[in-house]
């Protein structure tokens, strides 16, 4: 799967079809484990991204319902993309590679020029 964080949150297929992630709450979910691939996000961060001061009664569970949510999203879209929302603690990792997401990709292209010698006497 391939995910745009740089405009509106977007997200495709490996063959290229956009994925529509319906409910705000799981955009947002989403939105923020894209924040840092691969990378554990606190479950109370990513509570305070989804409800700020008013957490709901049960915000670990409510947290764990928005996960499933995702997980059933990215599976519909593509068969077995319910594994690359991790449970790691202290919270989850979406398991993609920086380049996975535009942000990432667009970061490696301007670092490269940068690291390549030959690239800066041009």
């Amino acid at each position: 799967m391939r995910f745009g964080v740089l405009g509106p949150l977007s997200v495709w297929t490996d063959d290229g079809t956009p994925v529509h992630v319906p409910e705000a709450k799981v955009r947002t979910l989403l939105a923020v484990l894209l924040t840092d691939p691969g990378r554990p996000v606190s479950a109370d961060r990513l509570i305070d991204a989804l409800w700020g001061d008013a957490p709901p009664r049960n915000p670990s569970g409510t947290l764990q319902a928005r996960i499933s949510q995702l997980r059933t999203v990215l599976d519909g879209a593509e068969p077995g993309a319910r594994r690359l929302i991790a449970l790691r603690p202290p919270g989850y990792a979406l398991d993609v590679a920086p380049d996975a997401v535009d942000a990432g990709r667009f970061a490696a292209l301007r670092a490269r020029p940068a690291a390549d010698p030959l690239a800066r006497k041009r």
